[in-house]
């Protein structure tokens, strides 16, 4: 009972570190994908692109969409400028993104985290998103040649624009998690409920960031025991789980086990085969995701996994 708490409490320390992260759900996941890939090239290759002698939000703009329509080209259309510039301010140039499903992104380019691109989450509340103050035809003006922020005629804004506090089903470069699993058996006895915290498995995963198709994979590993039996056996499995990713909210996945077990101590005399086949459901908010599985174990039979991690 006490490891099965301890195990929850560890889980919780997850979760709480995890809603403190913005929520990035409404971006697309190939758009965020797409975003994400050009800030980590623009950022590694950003230069004196203005010839100011300085290295700044002009430089780190205009580097950014030159390495979109070259990533991209097909989707440069979707990649423009944007300066704001708020009364008594030397302003901002940023970049604006149209997303799939129509809206718009306000990305800054120098984000502290490439993973952590919206305007919101690296300025302070209000800074630089009046779209009064928002000039929207000057990519190509920035672009033709090097030049200082000089003021050209406002173009009206966007519209559709995100939340700025929230966005995008997020990737993370990749995400660690672990899990807790119970059996669904039903028993009589005390310890047991709706997971069995005697009968348990402890789950430690890599997982990948979503493919440009949507696809992603779960590498895994489980360490399970029925130890409330008279002889207690143990099972190490490894396995890869495949699931595709629909939204933040919807993104399922099926996999398969194959392991050892055995029965009290661990001999060769002592070893067998085991298996475990699951089916479940990722959930991803910016950096933190949360899984939910049930499996069908040869030791444990029918069970059910928790699992929280994060992206690294």
């Amino acid at each position: 009972m006490r490891k099965g708490f301890a195990v929850l409490s560890v889980l919780v320390l997850f979760c709480a570190r995890g809603f403190a992260q913005k929520d990035y759900s409404q971006i697309s996941p190939r758009i965020h994908r797409m975003i994400v890939a050009t800030i980590k090239e623009a950022q590694a290759n950003v230069y004196d692109y203005n010839l100011d002698g300085q290295v700044n939000c002009r430089d780190y703009s205009c580097v950014f969409k030159i390495t979109w329509d070259r990533k991209f080209p097909d989707e440069a259309y979707r990649c423009i400028l944007v300066r704001n510039t708020p009364p008594n301010d030397v302003g901002h140039l940023f970049v604006n993104i149209l997303d799939d499903n129509s809206c718009y992104i306000d990305v800054e380019p120098q984000a502290y985290s490439p993973q952590h691109y919206l305007m919101a989450e690296n300025w302070p509340r209000g800074k630089y998103s009046n779209d009064a103050y928002s000039y929207y035809n000057e990519t190509d003006y920035w672009l033709s040649e090097p030049r200082g922020f000089a003021v050209a005629g406002y173009s009206g804004s966007s519209s559709s624009y995100y939340n700025s506090t929230s966005s995008a089903g997020n990737s993370g470069d990749v995400y660690f998690s672990l899990g807790y699993m119970g059996s669904l058996a039903s028993e009589d006895s005390s310890d047991s409920g709706w997971l069995n915290f005697q009968e348990y498995g402890i789950e430690f995963a890599f997982e990948t960031p979503f493919y440009e198709n949507g696809f992603f994979l779960i590498f895994a590993t489980d360490y399970i025991t029925d130890g409330d039996k008279e002889h207690q056996e143990h099972v190490f499995l490894t396995g890869l789980d495949v699931g595709y990713c629909v939204n933040a909210i919807l993104q399922p996945y099926v996999g398969t086990f194959a392991g050892i077990k055995w029965t009290d101590t661990f001999s060769m005399e002592n070893l067998g085969f085991a298996w475990k086949v699951c089916a479940g459901n990722r959930f991803s908010f910016s950096s933190f995701l949360v899984r939910t599985e049930v499996s069908y174990c040869s030791v444990l039979g029918c069970s059910a996994m928790v699992a929280v991690g994060l992206g690294l």
